[in-house]
């Protein structure tokens, strides 16, 4: 693979005679993603970047099936918009939608935006559940969600659906372990399943679930969904581990567990669940509490200075590890680690 990290800057530089490269937002595993500006009008757009030269038969077929398949869905607007993709001798480029509001992990993690807001964070996670629909209408499955891959707006009431470098227009995946292991499903991992293929729109829906628990929390339930996961090993043995150890409504984690069913097909569908995120009451624990600087807490879980002082000495170390640009889609894998209530806390980016 050549990685994006090789490239050359192309900040200053003007591609398709067009667009003219200002800023970096961020890189992943494929390419680098540049804001840039399209002289024919002055708006902002997002340039995606890839180099095609040395790349093997895979992974340039991975590369057209990301436009391909992004091109399909465009048009929704909860999905990132496809303005254009070409090539060139070394490289192929994508002109996106340039969303200003940061991605869903900044909302979640670094702005705090959905503590306690139960409007926005249904607002939010709806408008998600329709682009993920959209996809599956067309017969797409996305199969990386997660908040990295998700963009706001700048208010973080609306999303929008980014990133399809894995999407997928085929009724089974074989391949198991692609995709971001907090995310994965059971079955996507494969360790339970013996690597047997899977459904990937119902591994889509899995992760959906995980996303939900990171909106209304700002935790993730575990690292990856095997055995030797010793958070996981505790929601098989009882999924209630999830109501007792997070701070969530009781009728968010009835949705929650039934997004996150073992059994793939027993799982929610995505208009069940829109319709059951609309009607919820609240996500949050009743005994949330909303300082006036904007920090929630619930009073039960947060009572003593203790932990409360725990708490922020974990928020400071979000600010310092993620502190640099985050991306429009998909940054650089980073493990973000601390100690939350005595509990390791990781996002796996």
């Amino acid at each position: 693979m050549v990685a994006a990290k090789s490239l050359p800057k192309f900040i200053g530089i003007v591609i398709g005679e067009r667009y003219h490269l200002t800023e970096e937002l961020g890189s992943g595993s494929y390419g680098v993603v540049y804001k840039a500006v399209d002289l024919t009008n002055d708006n902002f757009v997002a340039v995606k970047v890839i180099r095609t030269v040395g790349r093997s038969p895979a992974e340039l077929a991975t590369i057209k099936r990301e436009v391909a398949l992004h091109s399909v869905v465009a048009h929704h607007e909860s999905v990132v918009g496809l303005i254009d993709a070409f090539d060139t001798d070394e490289y192929c480029y994508m002109i996106l939608e340039y969303i200003r509001g940061g991605d869903l992990f900044e909302q979640i993690v670094e702005k705090k935006s959905y503590q306690g807001k139960d409007e926005l964070l249904r607002r939010a996670f709806v408008s998600l559940v329709d682009a993920v629909q959209a996809c599956h209408d067309a017969k797409i499955a996305h199969r990386d969600l997660k908040p990295e891959n998700i963009l706001t707006s700048e208010d973080g009431s609306r999303l929008y659906l980014a990133d399809f470098g894995l999407a997928m227009n085929q009724k089974m995946a074989s391949d198991c372990g692609r995709g971001t292991s907090i995310y994965m499903s059971p079955e996507a991992t494969g360790e339970l399943t013996a690597r047997q293929p899977f459904d990937p729109y119902l591994n889509d829906i899995w992760a959906l679930g995980v996303i939900l628990v990171n909106m209304i929390t700002r935790q993730n339930p575990w690292s990856k969904a095997t055995s030797r996961d010793a958070d996981f090993s505790q929601f098989i043995m009882g999924p209630d581990f999830l109501l007792k150890e997070f701070p969530m409504s009781k009728g968010a984690f009835a949705i929650i567990r039934e997004m996150l069913d073992l059994h793939p097909a027993k799982r929610i569908s995505l208009r069940a669940l829109r319709k059951a995120i609309l009607s919820l009451d609240t996500f949050f624990h009743e005994e949330i509490v909303i300082t006036p600087e904007g920090t929630a807490f619930t009073t039960t879980t947060f009572s003593s200075k203790a932990t409360m002082w725990e708490r922020m000495m974990v928020e400071d170390y979000y600010k310092e590890v993620r502190g640099g640009h985050g991306w429009q889609n998909g940054s650089a894998s980073q493990i973000l680690e601390a100690r939350y209530r005595y509990r390791e806390v990781q996002y796996d980016r």
